[in-house]
């Protein structure tokens, strides 16, 4: 299918409908997402389809011929057909992160800044999605200083059109939604029309299928021992046939949830994403490893929980906590802190797959998010990457050539996000990649779960292995 500005399902960049090749900027296909997220804002608060202004940029903000020469002179053909194309915002703000508001960086001319962040407090010095007019390429930048990393030569930035189809992901999903006009939004900060949720019904879905998933496709591979899946796609798909056949099956109620609602309520775990997730997937049988080395959680591992009595400090008095939990443990105990502030002073804590702490009244906050903690360090035979695509522990900074380090923390790290202000790594697509690895053999199912042991890891930095282990996000 290509693409056609009368059909809608071929706008948004997918791979059946991928970048086209164009000369300069595919200003018809950016117009056409740019206007459809101007569509989505002004209906989502209760507009008529019939009473949008349609007024375009140029429209708006080129009034006589002065400015016309001006902008002529400073913009490339293509993207002055975007600007005369795309509509100005009828309401407040274009989109959750970005203004239509175009302006030129004053050291490089050929860039423009061509959605200014909104009024988030997330940098000091507000930047927004940058637009090189040499290669008709975007990247966002929180701050201007983001520009020491987006300009180093090796990180590659995206075609306009990439970037708004992850905007509208984000939409698609609910991780973005509109509030209605006269309608309360989460927080006293956001950007009206448009609200950030901590987490969707998407993001809670996802994570619920992926586990479900994974701990299938191990009971499956426990049932049906004579499975062989590495390299073997008969098996791969007889495999897949058990498992969607197990999936269908109803679920009864002793067998939902990993730990009961009374084992919770004595737990400062409050009512959202961790606990919904915790209560409503399916509860494995026979299994205690669900990835290499990490054993799922049982209740006295919850009732042991490090953090029961902990004091937020006074710096933090404002937020709306959730804090950090292990949810796929290790047998083994850090010697060291293992967590950032404000729990950096807390020792002998276990290594696993933890959810990471969240303020859920802050501007960009993610309640979905996890960090794997390793006993060992991966990255320093430069092959383990983010997902970006740089190398763990380079200094993106650095405009020589990437020199990898070893890190402890990293994999899995989305490295620098193009499209929005940096996030951790979402817990549906760890456990999406874990439940790949088993269906496809690369991890091996014996008596207990998953084989291996947490030295499996450093598979991530090997050549033969690394790319099994490395996450793309869209945003």
């Amino acid at each position: 299918m290509s693409f056609s500005i009368d059909d809608q399902l071929t706008w948004r960049v997918t791979p059946e409908n991928p970048v086209r090749e164009v000369a300069g900027m595919d200003w018809e296909r950016c117009a056409a997402l740019h206007n459809l997220i101007v569509h989505l804002g002004w209906t989502g608060m209760g507009n008529s389809d019939l009473d949008m202004p349609t007024t375009t940029w140029w429209q708006a903000k080129v009034t006589d011929n002065l400015l016309e020469e001006e902008w002529s002179r400073r913009l490339s053909p293509s993207l002055k057909l975007f600007l005369q194309t795309a509509y100005d915002t009828p309401h407040e703000h274009f989109f959750y992160y970005a203004n239509f508001v175009v302006g030129v960086h004053e050291e490089e001319d050929f860039i423009l800044r061509l959605y200014q962040m909104t009024n988030l407090n997330l940098s000091g010095h507000r930047d927004g999605l940058n637009f090189n007019q040499k290669t008709s390429r975007a990247i966002f930048c929180s701050d201007v200083l983001d520009s020491l990393s987006t300009t180093n030569g090796r990180m590659e930035w995206d075609p306009l059109e990439v970037v708004l189809t992850a905007w509208l992901d984000m939409i698609d999903t609910g991780k973005v939604i509109v509030r209605s006009e006269g309608t309360s939004t989460r927080g006293p900060w956001e950007c009206t029309p448009w609200e950030l949720l901590p987490y969707s019904e998407h993001d809670l879905t996802h994570s619920i299928n992926s586990f479900n998933n994974l701990i299938t496709r191990i009971e499956c591979l426990l049932e049906e021992p004579s499975l062989r899946p590495l390299d073997n796609l008969d098996d791969q798909l007889r495999l897949l046939e058990a498992c969607t056949a197990k999936l269908n099956q109803p679920v009864s109620q002793e067998l939902s949830g990993l730990v009961s609602q009374e084992v919770l309520d004595r737990l400062p775990i409050p009512e959202g994403f961790f606990r919904r997730f915790l209560l409503q997937v399916r509860r494995p049988k026979n299994i205690r490893y669900i990835a290499p080395g990490l054993r799922l959680p049982t209740p006295s591992d919850f009732a042991s929980y490090p953090f029961q009595n902990f004091q937020i400090p006074d710096s933090m008095e404002y937020d709306n906590p959730v804090l950090p939990v292990p949810l796929f443990i290790s047998d083994i105990k850090s010697s060291t802190p293992l967590l950032g502030y404000p729990f950096h002073e807390a020792s002998n804590l276990t290594h696993g797959l933890w959810m990471e702490y969240c303020n859920r009244d802050a501007h960009h906050t993610f309640e979905d998010a996890c960090r794997l903690y390793l006993p060992f360090e991966l990255g320093a035979n430069g092959f383990a990457r983010l997902t970006d695509d740089s190398l763990v522990g380079e200094n993106q900074e650095d405009h020589a050539m990437a020199r990898p380090s070893g890190r402890k923390n990293e994999l899995y790290q989305p490295g620098y996000c193009h499209f929005i202000p940096w996030h951790g790594p979402q817990l549906g697509n760890v456990l999406e990649l874990w439940s790949n690895l088993v269906g496809l053999g690369e991890w091996v199912v014996g008596e207990e779960g998953v084989l291996g042991g947490i030295e499996k890891f450093r598979e991530a930095d090997t050549e033969e292995h690394s790319h099994k282990y490395q996450i793309f996000t869209k945003w």
